[in-house]
């Protein structure tokens, strides 16, 4: 999170940052240094998005209906600006906006990363599916109310009773309400470029595209873009991830929210991931064993 955020103050030091949380956990000085409007689960108005929409790939929805601005850019926070990505979005009115095809959608990658129309169809109704340029769900832009809430509301039905039937949450619900919405003649959408995705993109050209200035700063690739780890993670504990845009942003936020000088950027990034990533996580696994020993799970 601390990188996303940095970037999105370093190319766009205006734009308000609506942060929805799943959890009571405090942002620290990350909540005042960025500017945050921070919402949490208690501060949902809608019955359904508490309840069934504050899970990993769904707590992002929540904005689409209760965000209060016209529009809406998510970006995931495993993520980073490079350059001001909100450039590319399209002047006048729309109602979506998506990232340009970033891979060539195999009958594989649509049945595990959109879904299977030999599964979905049999808990919806079927639209024209075949073709669509379907998109990432890392970054987009809505108008706020513009999706279907009510179709929402019956694929997080879907997903709660069959899983199976929703391979990756949020991207596989996106992709059909856009899609469905636009075959029908109820939103006005369209693609640009937004995104970077890392894992589909060759090492060497990663390293070409995103490089630094002779004083350090990002130097800019050739058009705006945002950087997404859709995949393995850029921790320092990924020794084979390429992390340097990330790294820098990290090490921006730790100076902007008062980390101390004198720690080593390096060992200061993994004390970070270990506060924020890796306790917590054993934490929520140790509780869950614990639930499972005394039957409450």
């Amino acid at each position: 999170m601390r990188g996303c955020l940095a970037s999105i103050r370093y190319f766009a030091p205006s734009v308000p940052i609506y942060l929805v949380l799943d959890g009571e956990f405090s942002l620290g000085s990350l909540e005042k240094t960025y500017g945050l409007h921070v919402v949490r689960k208690k501060n949902i108005k809608s019955k359904i998005l508490r309840e069934q929409s504050f899970a990993y790939g769904l707590t992002k929805m929540v904005a689409l209906w209760e965000a209060p601005f016209e529009y809406v850019v998510h970006v995931d926070v495993d993520a980073v600006f490079w350059g001001n990505v909100l450039e590319n979005f399209p002047k006048g009115e729309w109602d979506f906006v998506y990232n340009e095809p970033h891979e060539v959608i195999t009958d594989f990658i649509h049945r595990t990363q959109y879904f299977d129309p030999n599964v979905i169809f049999n808990y919806i109704e079927k639209f024209p599916w075949e073709g669509n340029p379907y998109f990432n769900g890392g970054i987009f832009g809505c108008r706020v109310g513009a999706l279907d809430f009510d179709e929402y509301a019956r694929l997080l039905e879907v997903y709660h009773k069959r899983p199976q039937a929703v391979p990756l949450m949020d991207q596989t619900i996106l992709n059909i309400m856009v899609f469905r919405a636009l075959h029908a003649g109820k939103i006005k959408a369209c693609q640009t470029h937004l995104q970077s995705a890392v894992p589909v993109i060759d090492r060497k050209e990663l390293e070409s595209r995103f490089q630094f200035n002779l004083d350090g700063s990002p130097k800019l690739w050739r058009q705006p873009t945002m950087i997404h780890w859709a995949g393995g993670k850029p921790y320092k504990s990924n020794s084979e991830a390429f992390s340097a845009p990330m790294d820098y942003f990290r090490k921006m936020s730790m100076r902007d929210t008062g980390w101390p000088s004198f720690i080593p950027s390096e060992y200061a990034m993994k004390v970070d991931e270990f506060l924020c990533c890796d306790w917590p996580r054993h934490v929520l696994k140790n509780k869950n064993l614990v639930k499972k020993l005394i039957g409450r799970h």
